[in-house]
């Protein structure tokens, strides 16, 4: 037969070192001793410590994150710029080799004359005279001018100068001028041929981007008009003085607009508001200027207007 003893007062032992731990721990703040008080003053000093000290780490306070990540990105922008460096020797090498393989090196300017005759008849310019110069500069930026004189509208002037964009060979307008001409217009322009480079984009695709923006709801609607039109004189009869003053021009936002108006003495600007002689502006739009005198009104347009 075998005998099992008991040891109760361990368990009592454990029973009672746990309700005076327990009593200790309930204790009031007042009751504490000196010790306790700063034991526990240190342990919350620590664990402030610690979450203050996390959270300037990560919110990077002193900027020590920043400047690293700008460290790294300089470091990289050094070592690409490094790599492009010892590249660029051979790019020059290889560009010289092949200077314009792709262009036209036949281009003369008999070839200028014909594809801006070609240009002026697809467009309806009449063209007066065209005399091409003395050609300048080397490589991509040798250059022959085309002096030429022509009578046209707006209208087919405008899609003259677009077309430019079309041909094999860059050609840049400079030194335009155009003057009213009884029903015409007469244009005298330098044409600048680059025939060692092409048009970056052509017309096509630059219409067909507008077109997109215009189509798309913009803050503004794009219109242009014909500066060189007779201005339609929306006014009663009783205003003699109404074939004195001509719309030159409109600029407008969407706060804002003004009018560049034609009188015998000269130019004048005038803003929505404004007392021009014995008139006020009461509207400048897309359509006109709109001006009052008492009770009668009137306005001033654009006589033709393209997109």
């Amino acid at each position: 037969m075998s005998t099992t003893f008991i040891d109760m007062g361990g368990a009592a032992g454990a029973r009672l070192s746990l309700s005076r731990w327990m009593k200790h721990v309930r204790l009031p703040i007042g009751a504490w001793s000196r010790r306790r008080r700063l034991a526990i003053a240190l342990l919350i000093a620590a664990l402030v410590f610690g979450l203050g000290a996390h959270g300037w780490v990560v919110a990077d306070l002193s900027g020590l994150g920043a400047s690293r990540t700008a460290f790294d990105a300089a470091a990289r922008h050094l070592a690409d710029a490094r790599r492009a460096l010892t590249q660029l020797p051979a790019l020059r090498r290889k560009a010289a080799g092949t200077p314009a393989a792709h262009l036209p090196m036949s281009w003369t300017s008999a070839d200028d004359v014909r594809v801006v005759s070609e240009l002026a008849a697809q467009n309806n310019v009449a063209l007066l005279s065209v005399e091409p110069g003395a050609a300048s500069g080397s490589g991509a930026e040798h250059m022959r001018p085309v002096r030429v004189t022509a009578q046209t509208d707006f209208v087919h002037l405008m899609s003259f100068l677009r077309g430019l964009s079309d041909l094999p060979v860059l050609i840049v307008p400079e030194d335009v001028t155009v003057r009213r001409h009884g029903v015409l217009l007469a244009v005298s322009a330098t044409l600048r041929v680059f025939s060692a480079l092409r048009p970056a984009a052509s017309s096509a695709a630059a219409n067909e981007v507008a077109d997109d923006s215009l189509d798309s709801d913009g803050d503004e609607d794009i219109v242009f008009y014909d500066p060189f039109s007779l201005p339609q004189m929306l006014a009663g009869a009783d205003l003699p003085d109404a074939s004195q003053l001509r719309l030159a021009g409109l600029l407008r936002d969407r706060t804002h607009a003004l009018a560049l108006l034609e009188t015998p003495d000269g130019a004048a600007t005038v803003a929505p508001g404004q007392q021009f002689g014995a008139e006020r502006v009461t509207r400048v739009d897309a359509f006109g200027v709109t001006l009052a005198n008492g009770g009668a009104s009137r306005t001033l347009a654009f006589a033709e207007a393209f997109l």
